[in-house]
């Protein structure tokens, strides 16, 4: 995997597994990359991390109704439930491929941090192995899974009441990086 491909999707998964303001800012200054367009995180007061955090949780984490539940099985089940079929369906993608959620029993299988930790490692046993069932699995995940889901994801969060720069900031990158990585996959008809 190119270097610049596993910093980012390691940084997009810090940032959707944030605990903190400080979190965000470490995620969020390894996305930007230094690029002369895009302001250096580090420029930034506690404060605009505080309004980060605030915007963040109010997203993704709670503890009131979230604008955008980082969760597949919320877009993937018919009834937007957690917990249901889908999310035991990528847990056994997951087995298949031999991975295991290090965060399992604290957050659903399907949650978006825990999602992109296993495309590190799906994408790893993809381009390690010179056989054909773990680059399966990765154009599934990639196309079927995270494909289905991801856009109506990064949908919902762009309309939500509650925006900040830092969290726009994500969310343009996991678009970029998961229209990148489909273009990139061939080979799968869907």
């Amino acid at each position: 995997m190119e270097m610049e491909n596993q910093t980012t999707l390691l940084a997009l998964r810090n940032f959707f597994l944030a605990r903190s303001g400080k979190d965000l800012a470490a995620a969020c200054a390894t996305l930007t990359n230094n690029e002369v367009t895009t302001p250096d995180p580090t420029d930034f007061d506690d404060r605009y991390w505080e309004e980060a955090e605030f915007a963040f949780n109010r997203l993704f984490v709670g503890p009131t109704a979230l604008q955008a539940p980082p969760y597949a099985s919320y877009y993937l089940e018919p009834e937007q439930q957690l917990m249901g079929k889908s999310t035991l369906k990528v847990r056994r993608l997951y087995e298949m491929a031999g991975l295991v959620s290090s965060l399992q029993g604290f957050l659903p299988d399907d949650h978006l941090g825990v999602e992109l930790d296993a495309a590190l490692g799906l994408l790893t046993l993809a381009e390690r192995f010179d056989v054909e069932e773990p680059r399966a699995l990765w154009r599934y995940f990639l196309h079927e899974h995270l494909g289905s889901w991801v856009p109506c994801f990064l949908d919902q969060a762009r309309n939500a009441e509650t925006g900040h720069p830092a969290v726009d900031l994500a969310l343009d990158r996991l678009e970029t990086w998961l229209g990148d990585e489909r273009t990139k996959v061939e080979g799968y008809d869907q």
